[in-house]
């Protein structure tokens, strides 16, 4: 579920960011900001269980920079 900027967060738990896959902690009723990396304003809730897409290189560095496109990995 998406959670957006000026909401309540729902859980402890990290947020990440859907555009740069940053995470920040928030506690349940924080108000959620805007990514502090890339300014982006939606989150999923981070779950460690779930895996996640391995990175080429190039893939980590563009994740690194705010650019990586998490929709276009292990596309060829």
């Amino acid at each position: 579920m998406t959670e957006k900027t000026g909401e309540t967060a729902r859980e402890n738990a990290d947020y990440r960011c859907e555009r740069c896959e940053s995470l920040m902690k928030l506690r349940a009723g924080d108000l959620i900001p805007v990514c502090p990396k890339c300014g982006f304003e939606t989150f999923d809730i981070h779950n460690p269980r779930v895996p996640q897409p391995e990175l080429n290189p190039d893939q980590a560095r563009d994740a690194a920079d705010g650019q990586f496109d998490p929709g276009k990995a292990g596309r060829h």
